[in-house]
């Protein structure tokens, strides 16, 4: 169960387990928007609704709107799917997994930022090797793009509900 967390301003910061969110309003840090139907946390002594979604009191100052380029937040961005192929991570077989791919590789000068990388699974990256995308003629079914933090959030978000 997760409890999506925004900001005073109404930008979803992060998802947390819906207990941290609980313990955010118990502490006095964040206040209950809606709360999950049906769902209890419990004390010997008290019961508590679990949250959905929380805001905080305060404002949290956050230093750059650009997510951070880890391996994590590029499959979330690319759908956990391979550029090339098109499959999914759970269409993968055997010893397969995605992997981070440069566009331009980094022996000839391409950068590791977001417009330079996409998620490819194993296979794919393996034939693609070191060369340009062009000179195998397999250009990426989507074009990188550089995600805001909340792009995330709200990605991480619609997948829990597709899990749930």
């Amino acid at each position: 169960m997760q409890c999506l967390v925004y900001n005073t301003t109404g930008e979803p910061l992060e998802l947390v387990p819906a207990l941290m969110g609980l313990v955010l309003h118990l502490r006095g840090k964040a206040e209950i928007l809606e709360t999950v139907p049906g769902r209890v946390a419990r004390s010997p002594r008290l019961t508590f609704p679990l949250p959905a979604s929380v805001v905080l009191r305060k404002h949290r100052r956050i230093r750059s709107r650009v997510a951070t380029l880890t391996n994590e937040h590029l499959f979330l961005r690319d759908g956990h799917r391979c550029v090339y192929c098109g499959r999914h991570r759970r269409e993968l077989s055997g010893r397969e997994q995605l992997t981070r791919d440069h566009l331009v590789p980094r022996s000839k000068g391409g950068a590791d930022k977001w417009l330079n990388v996409v998620t490819a699974c194993s296979s794919c990256n393996h034939r693609k090797d070191d060369r340009l995308a062009e000179e195998l003629l397999r250009r990426p079914q989507s074009a990188p793009w550089i995600p805001a933090r909340q792009d995330l959030v709200l990605r991480r978000l619609a997948r829990a509900a597709t899990v749930a």
